[in-house]
């Protein structure tokens, strides 16, 4: 699988678990996928027109985003 698949790969695991009405943070992405770049999918299903809510978590004095689709998305994004 050549880097652009894997990408491709990454941000449909991304938007499938958001779509199934879960939100996910940075540590359950690489926890749960092993995803190691998941702000930067995040950007891109961004650019593509994916409307992704997020929010700032205090846990353990501890801060972190936490990331949720809303509603759903339109059926033309491209490339995912």
């Amino acid at each position: 699988m050549n880097t652009r698949q894997t990408k491709q790969k990454y941000k449909q695991i991304i938007l499938n678990h958001m779509l199934a009405g879960k939100s996910l943070s940075t540590y359950e992405a690489y926890d749960l996928y092993n995803i190691t770049c998941f702000l930067q999918r995040i950007s891109e299903l961004r650019d593509q027109g994916v409307t992704i809510q997020d929010e700032w978590v205090k846990n353990n004095d501890k801060r972190f985003k936490r990331y949720w689709i809303d509603q759903p998305i339109p059926q033309t994004v491209e490339g995912v």
